[in-house]
């Protein structure tokens, strides 16, 4: 949350049993448009092969994310 209140791009990537966490958690901080970038759980504990699918799969959302900034201005 410090990062973007600097205007540091930021991305929170989590699993989707945390995605009602982190939207309250984004709510109650005043900061409702921070990016979450959703993986199907679990991320960790998961074969190398299986989180690198994962990763994959979250890429773009978060380049997207990141450089959305960027963009704006």
């Amino acid at each position: 949350m410090e990062l973007e209140r600097r205007g540091v791009a930021t991305v929170t990537v989590c699993s989707h049993l945390f995605q009602r966490l982190g939207d309250v958690e984004r709510r109650s901080l005043g900061m409702p448009e921070l990016p979450m970038a959703i993986a199907p759980h679990p991320i960790g504990g998961v074969a190398p092969e299986t989180a690198s699918a994962k990763a994959d799969d979250l890429f773009d959302n978060i380049v997207a994310a990141l450089t959305r900034s960027q963009t704006v201005s």
